[in-house]
């Protein structure tokens, strides 16, 4: 058996079986049509990957897709030093080729390989929605998963934001954002989160919905970003910097309105550590398991901290 990066041609090959596990609503063809898209995408030219798992023979038993992300592990004088994490997505076994190690056989390669050729090697990452012992066998440790639902709602908020976000100004939204005061964390850039957006694009064309009239809002010193997950009616928080329980509030309270306006059904927003206790007096909001899309890390050198001290903004998710 032998671990090979796939050719295009491959790629297409699988896009047409993977569609059972995750193309639903879309189409073959729509689906094909979003994961060309996706991977024409500059975040995704600059640093994914498509792997196969190969049999003797050459027929594929398993694949996955690795992408890119900075990271920073943070010394005790507070000093950061940059590296490279990757995050794993779609990993995949044909259902008649299941139960026979393929996909743990995968993973482990690929883990050996990323941290050859990662120029500074700091950790895998990957988002589980079979739970975590399939991966723990190959060293992944998950990260406790909470969500924050707030129903769409076209209430005024008592603090109003300043001023939407634009795609265009993504990245000067992300820059004023403080970075976590954590041990350990990885960090999206202005291209990974456009290529949410691109997803955002993507869905809102094929399924013919409309679209939110922005993408994040700011109150004060405080951010957010956010994007539509038309499939599941979803206006997704990707990244939250309130610095008050005022600010958040104000902003969520926008974010609710954005998704009333776009005919979503509700506002999601992943717990991280630094700001749950600002979403508390936030009217409205239900604190619930998340189901699915587990974080679970796995170092590639010696020395990261635990892995439930690693905060995972939905940015992250691939």
């Amino acid at each position: 058996m032998s671990l090979v990066l796939a050719t295009d041609a491959q790629k297409a090959q699988r896009d047409a079986v993977t569609h059972a596990a995750w193309g639903s609503p879309l189409s073959v063809p729509q689906y094909q049509e979003r994961e060309a898209r996706l991977r024409a995408h500059a975040w995704s030219r600059e640093g994914m990957n498509t792997w196969l798992w190969l049999a003797d023979d050459g027929r594929v038993l398993a694949s996955c897709e690795t992408f890119h992300t900075d990271s920073f592990l943070r010394s005790a004088n507070g000093q950061l030093t940059p590296g490279d994490s990757y995050a794993i997505a779609s990993v995949f076994t044909e259902d008649h080729l299941r139960g026979r190690g393929h996909a743990t056989r995968l993973m482990d390669a690929v883990a050996a390989e990323l941290e050859r050729v990662a120029p500074r090697p700091h950790s895998v990452v990957l988002f589980s929605d079979v739970g975590a012992p399939l991966y723990r066998r190959s060293g992944y440790l998950e990260v406790p998963a909470w969500d924050w639902h707030l129903d769409a709602s076209a209430a005024p908020a008592s603090r109003p934001v300043e001023g939407g976000i634009q795609e265009t100004d993504v990245a000067s939204a992300l820059a004023r954002m403080r970075q976590p005061d954590a041990p350990f964390f990885l960090w999206p850039s202005a291209a990974q989160v456009d290529w949410h957006l691109e997803r955002e694009r993507i869905y809102a064309e094929l399924l013919a919905r409309p679209r939110p009239r922005t993408c994040g809002a700011v109150v004060g010193d405080s951010t957010a970003l956010w994007t539509m997950m038309a499939r599941y009616g979803e206006l997704v928080v990707l990244m939250l910097d309130a610095r008050d329980a005022s600010a958040a509030e104000a902003l969520l309270t926008e974010a609710r309105r954005v998704a009333h306006e776009a005919g979503l059904k509700r506002v999601v927003w992943w717990e991280e550590a630094a700001t749950a206790p600002l979403l508390a007096s936030v009217p409205g909001a239900v604190r619930v398991q998340r189901d699915g899309s587990l974080p679970m890390l796995r170092p590639l050198r010696a020395g990261l901290p635990a892995a439930p001290e690693v905060p995972f903004p939905r940015a992250l998710w691939v």
